[in-house]
């Protein structure tokens, strides 16, 4: 007896442990069809696909003029075109976005957006190729791959893939990378696209979620768009009501069809900071020899740690009869910066404490040359100084 409820007990152990391994299996099965779902939906979402179709002639609308044919379907639903031909004109137009083909069979001339082309060797073509070359050419002004055998037409509207290697590039009288500063005049900015995807379609450039530039121009044969916030005469104050705020820089691109796609990797960021740095007077000066500093007292000095420009500074030392300019020499030179609204602190580089080395013997002055003595992280610079300032300074040990 004991026996029997031993085995009953051991299997029903060994069903209750299977039925929980099984379980488990299940919910890791689930979890894994559920990331693939999201990775997929991710990669859709990412990039569009190209559209294929295949048309018959023979159960096309087909248009004529003399020799020349064109099968509608190809063109308006392999394509996403529209078509219109005016009989009593001879006029074949085309349209798809912002490109408009225009076909004159009697004058014999072909204008793609208003300008003629006259290389385009349609009405030059043996009888028996009229057809091919003309679907042939539509396509390649559309950015439509076409592929004509017999009775037979395949369309391929290409993919959208995402736009890269955005670079923005500021102008103006002083240039920081990725900044716009109160003497920028405009921006410009690049993005690179694969060619043929984006034909008669437009690209967007925005800052953050603004819309500040747009390139409305796309051909068949281009790989890059470019953008510019530029007008005939561009200043500062027009830049800086239409970009506000800083922030990422994206470029979005539409095919002929609307669809659209943003870029996502290495975007760029942009600073903006229209501020220049402030300074209202400028009182005394103290020479600290064992420190290796000068301070500057001030008043209204700009934000913390905005730049002073050294090399507009230079000690006379009246018993020496000597001026020496401070260098900005990377490694040996002097910095400065602002400590605070009423102080400038410049710590002074080995060479220029050497040349210092004799100064101290009576009066000192510290000359400030006119021009403008601050500037910031941006690039803007604090107001000019009309003339040069003569301050005395204190020499402590």
């Amino acid at each position: 007896m004991k026996k029997i409820l031993c085995f009953i007990m051991t299997a029903t152990l060994l069903l209750s442990t299977t039925s929980v391994a099984f379980a488990k299996q299940s919910t890791a099965v689930g979890q894994s069809k559920k990331h693939v779902t999201e990775d997929q939906k991710a990669k859709k979402n990412v990039r569009i696909k190209e559209k294929k179709q295949s048309f018959k002639i023979s159960a096309s609308h087909v248009i004529k003029y003399g020799k020349y044919k064109l099968p509608i379907s190809p063109i308006t639903k392999g394509m996403g075109a529209t078509v219109d031909f005016d009989k009593e004109t001879a006029v074949l137009t085309v349209t798809k976005g912002t490109t408009t083909i225009v076909f004159n069979f009697k004058e014999k001339t072909v204008t793609v957006n208003g300008v003629v082309d006259t290389k385009s060797g349609l009405f030059k073509a043996k009888n028996n190729k009229k057809m091919t070359v003309l679907i042939k050419y539509i396509a390649n002004k559309l950015g439509v791959r076409v592929k004509a055998d017999g009775d037979n037409i395949t369309t391929e509207i290409p993919g959208l893939d995402l736009p890269t290697g955005i670079t923005v590039t500021p102008v103006g009288s002083t240039v920081v990378a990725n900044t716009i500063n109160s003497t920028t005049l405009y921006m410009t900015a690049t993005a690179n696209i694969i060619a043929g995807q984006a034909t008669g379609g437009k690209a967007e450039l925005y800052v953050g979620s603004k819309l500040v530039a747009t390139d409305t121009t796309i051909a068949a044969v281009d790989t890059i768009v470019t953008f510019t916030t530029a007008d005939e005469t561009p200043i500062n104050a027009e830049l800086q009501a239409l970009i506000t705020e800083g922030g990422k820089v994206t470029v979005k691109l539409y095919n002929a069809e609307q669809q659209s796609v943003t870029s996502a990797v290495a975007n760029p960021m942009l600073n903006v900071d229209y501020v220049a740095p402030t300074l209202t007077g400028i009182t005394s000066a103290t020479y600290s020899v064992s420190g290796s500093a000068i301070t500057v007292v001030v008043s209204g000095a700009g934000i913390v740690n905005d730049k002073v420009d050294v090399t507009k500074i230079s000690l006379y030392d009246s018993a020496l009869g000597t001026t020496y300019q401070l260098t900005n020499e990377q490694g040996t030179g002097s910095i400065g910066a602002v400590s605070n609204e009423n102080q400038l602190t410049i710590k002074l580089g080995t060479v220029d404490k050497l040349a210092l080395a004799g100064f101290g013997g009576t009066t000192v002055y510290l000359n400030i040359a006119a021009g403008s003595i601050l500037s910031d992280k941006a690039g803007n610079a604090s107001p000019v100084l009309a003339q040069v300032q003569n301050i005395p300074v204190t020499i402590t040990n």
